[in-house]
């Protein structure tokens, strides 16, 4: 008896192996781990740094630029021209003559500064908007993260109460067994009862061994959804399952996926009105100015150094482009249609996402109630067949219907809190309050 004792006690603690070790979190303290750790949300912190450079870049064109230059040539042998020798008493004929000195050196800068440019100054809007863009996105990703982090940590729930359930009946049954075999011994139970039980427990312990592994999956996949290392034991807080369930109605608010849609079709107008500006002239003033050292020996402290000097401006009038422009408005126009037929779809996703998840909230509130009475049903059920039996008055086959009836009514109650739990999280995404699970106590 000692000996099958040891093995009930293993068996369990096979079911439940290092849970004692690792720290137990609740939903909020996953959440909290995600929004500082998630891989994702760097990625998304990364794409709003470089929006901002970006529009920085983008800026900078509104900006003086300024640029310099020098250069130093050493002739080594100088060109030559031919000019009429009149110029040197030498009419009728045509002299070579070399032209230049030796070494020229030349140090100048360069300045332009934009005055009129509507491309340029609708770039500037264009880029301001994708940093907006940019970090909508980023609450975009950071809702998705809490969307799918109190997914996954539901699963994991609903996967640990049933193995919970499956220890509890195999528990029940490793007593049973040790009972049937006395009485085996006593000539008062057939054997072949107890090896059918017997079987019934080697296929709960196989469940029991796949819900394991089950859970092992899920954990690892909610450590990377959060960032945590996946050799980093972990364990749930189970608390929010007896939690008290209330149907509470949520009162829409704006929703992400409408403001990334909405400011896309703001910065697609903005790049329509760039391409029609294409078509307008650009004005720039420019400056230049330099020194020029020209001599047969690099003696710069020396004359000869020349100076130069020029001002104006520049005027670029754009006259024939192959119809390029009049292609990229013909895109954004039917990128345009796209962005409005998207609109569309989402506005009415939404709106039946929150109805369905309201639906769901009412079923399964209902549900969890009716599956609540089963239950205790199928406990005393339970309760009275075990007594039948140990009296000889139930078979065998009556116990193990009513240990099935009642796992399966665990297991369906447990089942039904979780829908219920996710059917929160529904109803939160499709009102736009997602963050409330974050400070929700």
């Amino acid at each position: 008896m000692v000996k099958k004792i040891s093995v009930m006690i293993l068996s369990v603690f096979l079911l439940y192996s290092n849970r004692g070790e690792a720290q137990k979190y609740t939903l909020q303290q996953c959440l909290d781990f995600a929004l500082n750790n998630s891989y994702a949300l760097r990625r998304a912190s990364l794409e709003i740094k470089e929006a901002e450079y970006q529009k920085q870049e983008t800026q900078s064109g509104v900006l003086p630029q300024i640029n310099a230059s020098g250069g130093l040539d050493d002739n080594v042998v100088l060109a030559k021209m031919m000019l009429p020798g009149e110029i040197i008493g030498m009419p009728g004929e045509n002299v070579a003559v070399a032209m230049g000195t030796k070494y020229v050196l030349d140090v100048s800068a360069s300045l332009e500064q934009t005055i009129f440019s509507p491309t340029l100054f609708t770039g500037i809007q264009i880029a301001k908007t994708n940093v907006e863009l940019q970090r909508l996105r980023a609450a975009m990703t950071k809702e998705e993260i809490i969307f799918n982090v109190s997914y996954a940590y539901y699963d994991i729930l609903n996967s640990v109460q049933e193995l919970e359930h499956l220890a509890y009946i195999l528990a029940k049954q490793d007593s049973l067994y040790l009972l049937m075999k006395q009485r085996v011994e006593e000539g008062l139970v057939r054997e072949t009862d107890l090896n059918r039980l017997k079987v019934n427990m080697t296929t709960l312990r196989i469940n029991g061994e796949n819900i394991r592994n089950t859970v092992a999956q899920q954990k690892r996949y909610l450590q990377i959804l959060i960032g945590m290392s996946v050799n980093e034991p972990i364990e749930l807080d189970d608390a929010i399952v007896g939690a008290t369930l209330a149907v509470a109605p949520q009162i829409p608010q704006n929703n992400i996926e409408l403001d990334i849609l909405n400011k896309q079709k703001d910065m697609l107008a903005l790049e329509i009105r760039q391409i029609k500006a294409g078509y307008l002239p650009t004005l720039s003033a420019v400056a230049s100015g330099g020194y020029q050292f020209q001599a047969e020996n690099l003696h710069l402290a020396k004359e000869p150094w020349f100076n130069s000097f020029l001002a104006g401006v520049k005027l670029s009038v754009p006259v024939f482009d192959g119809f390029g422009k009049r292609s990229q408005l013909r895109q954004k126009r039917i990128q345009m249609q796209r962005l409005e037929t998207d609109l569309t779809e989402t506005n009415r996703t939404i709106s039946a996402n929150y109805q369905n998840a309201m639906e769901q909230l009412r079923t399964t509130y209902k549900s969890i109630h009716a599956q609540n009475e089963n239950l205790q049903l199928a406990e005393k059920v339970y309760a009275q067949t075990t007594m039948l039996y140990s009296e000889g008055l139930a078979s065998l086959t009556d116990l193990l219907e009513t240990e099935n009836a009642l796992h399966e009514a665990k297991t369906t109650c447990t089942s039904e809190t979780i829908r219920y739990r996710k059917a929160e999280v529904d109803l939160l995404k499709a009102t736009g309050r997602l963050e409330e699970l974050i400070i929700k106590k």
